[in-house]
């Protein structure tokens, strides 16, 4: 459990307040909330606005599940502000 704390803090992740098991949680503009569970061995990664449930036995395998979705988001954000700078003229 505490090196899945210890992952989650380093990627911006807050621990919510008055939880029986612990859980984390960060906001991303194009995500929304991004929750992770901690149950024992096992991590479960909920995003309820793209409808996204994983469940993770591996602290990596985690980290890099976060970070390829903070890509994605971050790309299509680009492609999104591309597109508007190309329709507009400039």
């Amino acid at each position: 459990m505490m090196m899945f704390t210890r992952m989650l803090r380093r990627q911006g992740f807050y621990r919510v307040k008055n939880q029986n098991e612990p859980v984390f949680m960060k906001h991303n503009v194009g995500l929304g909330g991004v929750y992770v569970h901690i149950q024992g061995n096992k991590a479960r990664l909920i995003v309820r606005d793209l409808g996204i449930e994983q469940e993770f036995t591996r602290v990596k395998r985690l980290e890099n599940y976060i970070k390829e979705l903070d890509e994605r988001e971050y790309r299509q954000r680009c492609l999104y502000l591309h597109r508007m700078r190309r329709g507009t003229g400039q």
